[in-house]
């Protein structure tokens, strides 16, 4: 599959931002809208993001509806979505697929947002896993020189620096970057926006927060047996805060990691930051190509190409 990649963004150029999963702060958002202009962008907010039902940011057709007048708007050159949380998953059957294809423009956002994503990329979309508007950005806790340069195109793409990444297992492996939330992609699994690997390989990411081991392990076992290692070349972690066993346990979880990717002869790393980390997540780009290499004392992991055009 070709992969439609966004315009590159530059300083002055509106930006959007989406509520489609839950509802939020909006003293929040605000700090979040400041973030963004601070770095040159114009925000806008639309009209009804503010409503609240149950869990979610709006009904089901405000959230849809919004997602499609975003994409539809030549003028809006990005969205950034306000924050995860459940939701996403009840708009997938309402969304147009035709409609968001023709649109390609940046994407960006992480956690249950991980249900878009793979809809996106399955569309042959580039989307960025980054963070959002009441989160990250209004925190100031994410990596503000990966945000600028994988959206903008400027310094080139992103390489990691040595000991940022925990080699598992050694190796070398190319392919198609794709994934995000662990937990949100087996909820995926064998439904019509599961993860679809590149059928000339797929580094996967994988990334999550507060899971336990045994989820850990039940999440992977789940992919294998739907079929979403199938073609994946090298799969990388986050940070994964929060997933470790007990310091009483006799067992880590890179052990509980290799146990579940047993018979998988491919690289593995741990310690991607982007998504669910304390501070200075990265923008990754999903949909291009990169590679993960590792060492029996280092791993090292890079995007081959730029996620904007």
């Amino acid at each position: 599959m070709t992969y439609a990649h966004p315009r590159a963004l530059r300083a002055g150029d509106l930006l959007a931002v989406a509520a489609p999963c839950a509802a939020f702060d909006r003293a929040q958002l605000q700090k979040g809208i400041l973030e963004l202009e601070s770095l040159g962008f114009r925000v806008r907010v639309p009209e009804g993001i503010d409503a609240k039902h149950r869990f979610a940011a709006g009904p089901v057709e405000r959230r849809v509806d919004e997602l499609h007048r975003l994409f539809q708007d030549d003028e809006v050159a990005g969205i950034v979505c306000v924050r995860g949380g459940a939701g996403a998953s009840q708009i997938l059957p309402l969304l147009d697929p035709g409609l968001l294809g023709a649109h390609p423009k940046a994407f960006v956002g992480c956690s249950d947002v991980t249900f878009l994503h793979a809809l996106l990329n399955r569309l042959g979309l580039v989307t960025f896993h980054g963070p959002m508007a009441a989160g990250d950005l209004a925190r100031g806790t994410y990596d503000r020189d990966s945000f600028w340069r994988v959206l903008t195109g400027e310094g080139g793409p992103y390489a990691s620096q040595p000991d940022d990444l925990v080699p598992l297992r050694p190796g070398t492996g190319k392919g198609r970057l794709l994934g995000g939330c662990l937990s949100i992609l087996a909820s995926a699994a064998g439904t019509p926006w599961a993860l679809a690997p590149d059928a000339e390989g797929t580094v996967l990411f994988l990334e999550d927060v507060n899971e336990p081991p045994f989820r850990i392990d039940r999440h992977l076992r789940q992919l294998r047996a739907t079929g979403a290692f199938e073609g994946v070349r090298a799969v990388v972690f986050g940070d994964m805060k929060g997933c470790t066993p007990p310091q009483s346990t006799s067992f880590r979880l890179e052990d509980v990691i290799l146990d579940a990717l047993s018979g998988l002869a491919v690289p593995v790393a741990l310690g991607l930051s982007s998504g669910h980390v304390v501070t200075g997540g990265l923008t990754l780009p999903l949909g291009v190509r990169a590679r993960l290499t590792c060492t029996a004392g280092e791993a090292s992991f890079e995007i081959l190409e730029s996620a904007v055009a």
